[in-house]
Protein backbone atom coordinates (compact mmCIF):
# COMPACT_ATOMS: atom_id res chain seq x y z
CA UNK A 1 0.00 0.00 0.00
CA UNK A 2 2.98 2.50 0.54
CA UNK A 3 4.46 1.63 -2.49
CA UNK A 4 1.49 2.73 -4.29
CA UNK A 5 1.45 5.98 -2.06
CA UNK A 6 4.82 6.38 -2.82
CA UNK A 7 4.54 5.67 -6.48
CA UNK A 8 1.58 8.25 -7.06
CA UNK A 9 3.34 10.75 -5.45
CA UNK A 10 7.09 10.56 -7.37
CA UNK A 11 4.69 10.37 -10.65
CA UNK A 12 2.75 13.53 -9.15
CA UNK A 13 6.50 15.04 -8.75
CA UNK A 14 7.97 14.41 -12.05
CA UNK A 15 4.92 15.74 -13.87
CA UNK A 16 4.79 18.84 -11.86
CA UNK A 17 8.82 19.35 -12.79
CA UNK A 18 7.91 18.31 -16.59
CA UNK A 19 4.69 20.90 -16.72
CA UNK A 20 6.82 23.68 -15.34
CA UNK A 21 9.74 23.26 -16.88
CA UNK A 22 7.72 23.47 -20.47
CA UNK A 23 4.93 25.43 -20.01
CA UNK A 24 3.69 27.48 -22.60
CA UNK A 25 2.99 30.77 -21.28
CA UNK A 26 4.17 32.27 -17.40
CA UNK A 27 2.06 31.68 -14.69
CA UNK A 28 0.47 35.00 -14.45
CA UNK A 29 -0.68 34.90 -17.75
CA UNK A 30 -2.20 31.11 -17.17
CA UNK A 31 -4.11 32.57 -14.21
CA UNK A 32 -5.35 35.54 -15.92
CA UNK A 33 -6.64 33.17 -19.22
CA UNK A 34 -8.17 30.86 -16.37
CA UNK A 35 -9.86 33.47 -14.76
CA UNK A 36 -11.33 34.81 -18.44
CA UNK A 37 -12.66 31.37 -18.89
CA UNK A 38 -14.13 31.06 -15.42
CA UNK A 39 -16.05 34.75 -15.81
CA UNK A 40 -17.51 33.59 -19.06
CA UNK A 41 -18.34 30.15 -18.10
CA UNK A 42 -20.24 31.84 -14.76
CA UNK A 43 -22.15 34.18 -17.27
CA UNK A 44 -23.02 31.92 -19.69
CA UNK A 45 -24.85 29.95 -16.40
CA UNK A 46 -26.53 32.90 -15.16
CA UNK A 47 -27.89 33.78 -18.23
CA UNK A 48 -29.38 30.47 -18.69
CA UNK A 49 -30.59 30.87 -15.11
CA UNK A 50 -32.31 33.58 -15.97
CA UNK A 51 -34.45 32.08 -18.64
CA UNK A 52 -38.20 32.82 -18.57
CA UNK A 53 -40.38 31.18 -16.84
CA UNK A 54 -42.84 28.75 -18.80
CA UNK A 55 -46.54 29.69 -18.78
CA UNK A 56 -48.60 27.41 -16.81
CA UNK A 57 -51.21 26.53 -19.50
CA UNK A 58 -48.29 26.07 -21.48
CA UNK A 59 -46.83 23.82 -19.27
CA UNK A 60 -50.02 21.80 -19.00
CA UNK A 61 -50.10 20.95 -22.78
CA UNK A 62 -45.74 20.27 -23.14
CA UNK A 63 -45.86 23.10 -25.36
CA UNK A 64 -48.13 22.56 -27.99
CA UNK A 65 -50.43 25.52 -28.31
CA UNK A 66 -53.78 22.61 -28.60
CA UNK A 67 -54.66 20.59 -26.02
CA UNK A 68 -56.20 17.88 -28.35
CA UNK A 69 -52.06 17.44 -29.67
CA UNK A 70 -51.32 16.50 -25.64
CA UNK A 71 -50.46 12.58 -25.18
CA UNK A 72 -50.98 11.36 -21.72
CA UNK A 73 -48.66 8.43 -20.61
CA UNK A 74 -51.49 6.25 -20.06
CA UNK A 75 -51.62 5.92 -23.77
CA UNK A 76 -48.97 5.10 -24.73
CA UNK A 77 -47.90 3.34 -22.03
CA UNK A 78 -48.21 -0.49 -23.56
CA UNK A 79 -48.32 -1.89 -20.05
CA UNK A 80 -51.30 -0.19 -19.08
CA UNK A 81 -53.14 -1.46 -22.01
CA UNK A 82 -53.00 -5.09 -21.43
Amino acid sequence: MFGVLRAMIRSFAVGLAVGVLIAPREGAETRRMLGERFTSFANQLLEIAALPPIEPARARTNGHSDPAVKRTRASTDARASS
